[in-house]
């Protein structure tokens, strides 16, 4: 069975569908993410990031009903085996991804044109369509992370929609070749003290054959993450995407 998935649709869809005219209920976000965690017992990191804030109200399973809560902020949904969760934690409010500009050409030289290989190299086109591995109801791809300088790590990452941005464990930063005094730095709150989350850039994910460049990346304290890395939607939000429950596959085809 394929089950296509939207990035601005986290709830259930036929039920968007079918009611269009309803008004979509609101309601405060802390008070809501504190009472879904004492039903079922996840710990909460940056909750005053939610201060003031509402989202969209949703019923059935806590998960579902979380991303639909959180549909508005950058937050990491950690889970443990079965499928139960075991922290929440709230990086901010999202912002639109923005392409970066093109390279500025010196007047009086023209640009350099790339040659047929790198050309192929940065993205074949077409759908991209990957294996995953489930882990209990998760699907997880394997990935290159590409930096500048096109130094490459394998990764195994999370298919996340409730996630902004690609995220990553902090171990990976200098692996990875980064400058942390490159990044933007935010502190967040959690139940041993206050901790950080670093944010970046990369030049590139690679899936498979094909290159999505210039792709947003917070890197979390490993500790904070339980070994958790999530594919999130500064790559997922470029793409119409589908995941394949029976096939184990995620297809990515472009807007």
């Amino acid at each position: 069975m394929n089950h296509g998935l939207s990035p601005w649709a986290l709830g259930p869809p036929l039920m968007l569908l079918a009611l269009p005219a309803l008004a979509v209920e609101r309601v405060p976000v802390a008070d809501t993410l504190t009472r879904l965690s004492t039903q079922a017992g996840f710990e909460i990191v940056g909750l005053e990031q939610a201060k003031d804030s509402y989202g969209r109200a949703e019923q059935g399973e806590v998960l579902p009903r979380l991303r639909a809560l959180l549909e508005d902020f950058n937050h990491v949904i950690v889970q443990i085996p079965g499928g139960g969760i075991d922290r929440v934690i709230l990086l901010g409010r999202k912002t639109a991804w923005v392409p970066p500009p093109p390279p500025e050409v010196p007047v009086g030289e023209a640009p350099v044109a790339e040659t047929p290989a790198e050309q192929a190299q940065e993205d074949p086109g077409g759908d991209i369509v990957i294996p995953t591995e489930r882990r209990g109801t998760t699907h997880v791809v394997s990935v290159s992370l590409e930096a500048a300088g096109g130094k490459k790590v394998n990764a195994s990452l999370a298919v996340d929609t409730g996630a902004d941005s690609v995220v990553l464990p902090a171990s990976l930063i200098a692996t990875l070749g980064l400058k942390p005094q490159a990044l933007e730095t935010r502190e967040v709150q959690t139940a041993n003290g206050k901790t950080t989350a670093r944010v970046g850039r990369l030049a590139g994910v690679w899936l498979g054959a094909h290159k999505i460049a210039d792709v947003q990346v917070s890197f979390i304290d490993d500790a904070k993450l339980g070994g958790n890395a999530l594919l999130g939607m500064s790559v997922l939000g470029r793409y119409r995407m589908a995941i394949d429950d029976e096939e184990n596959h995620l297809t990515l085809s472009p807007k």
